[in-house]
């Protein structure tokens, strides 16, 4: 029972894979893209990715289904499962949401001749979560010969320009963009790096113009700052001064014989005693030529008499 069992369970999986196989495969691609995918007169797809896939059809025995819509929605397609490859030309790096196989095939154009400048894959593009598929695609391709792809190309493309790049120069093709790619990002930072050493270096220069000048502002503003506290202290001083001294303004009451001053309360005081309280003076007493001969004259004349009273009162 078991046993019977075991070999139902093999018989159910078997015809499940069976009828996956067998199940169409729809591709979404672009329309209006010739030469590679585009409506006849007759409403039917053609182009290169079409007999491309057709052959891989053919190689793998699953039937495909193409679907030709506008660019803009090529992606959302495989997105919600209305369809489920999107084939087309892919640049190299990576999609952000969907998971590309590795090209199919390899095509180059000579710059200038069309927009589609340097090396293109055509590549497939599938849900991440669909890897089986990716890898059922990829196997599949494997199947097709060089000449597969070569006679795809002359059919389509006769012109000269597309070159189909065999599967052993892909690498060459590779490497020869990673060096290019280096090469033109090494120069670039040589490059940016000479403008930004000429712009540090004036950078520089105008920083110290800016110190220097920012040095002699201050040693200005120091000189102004000292004058000013010059000016300050001589205005102190000054000031200081004018409170020291003490003036005598206007009528001085004087005695015409005596020469006496009479104060603000009536008093009358000597004259050197009423300078000395209003004009902080001191006097020092002398006596002028004039007086010293009327005074010696004087003394002269009383010591004269002194000596003729003593003579008289001797004789």
């Amino acid at each position: 029972m078991p046993l019977a069992l075991v070999f139902a369970v093999l018989h159910v999986q078997a015809g499940s894979f069976a009828s996956a196989q067998d199940f169409p495969l729809t591709l979404v691609m672009r329309e209006h893209h010739e030469p590679f995918s585009y409506l006849d007169l007759h409403g039917q797809p053609e182009g290169l990715l079409v007999d491309l896939w057709r052959l891989w059809a053919q190689r793998t025995g699953r039937p495909v289904r193409f679907v030709l819509t506008d660019a803009k929605d090529l992606e959302s397609w495989v997105l919600d499962g209305r369809a489920d490859v999107w084939t087309g030309i892919f640049p190299f790096g990576a999609h952000p949401q969907l998971a590309l196989s590795d090209p199919v095939m390899m095509l180059f154009r000579a710059p200038t001749v069309t927009a589609h400048d340097g090396v293109l894959g055509i590549r497939a593009a599938v849900r991440p979560d669909r890897t089986e598929l990716l890898a059922e695609i990829t196997q599949g391709f494997h199947h097709l010969t060089e000449e597969d792809r070569q006679s795809l190309l002359i059919r389509w493309w006769p012109q000269e320009g597309w070159i189909h790049l065999p599967r052993a120069h892909m690498l060459t093709a590779a490497l020869l963009g990673g060096a290019f790619l280096l090469l033109w990002t090494v120069g670039t930072y040589l490059v940016y790096r000479f403008k930004l050493r000429g712009k540090a270096q004036e950078l520089l220069a105008a920083l110290a113009e800016l110190r220097r000048k920012n040095n002699a502002l201050e040693s200005e503003i120091a000189e102004r700052q000292q004058v000013e506290k010059d000016k300050e202290r001589l205005i102190q001083e000054l000031r200081e001064a004018l409170e020291n001294v003490r003036k005598l303004r206007g009528l001085l009451p004087i005695c015409a014989y005596c020469k006496k001053i009479r104060d603000d309360q009536g008093y009358w005081n000597q004259l050197e005693s009423y300078i000395t309280q209003h004009a902080e003076v001191t006097f020092t007493h002398s006596v002028c030529p004039e007086c010293s001969k009327k005074i010696y004259a004087e003394l002269k004349a009383f010591k004269s008499a002194e000596q003729q009273k003593k003579k008289a009162a001797s004789g």
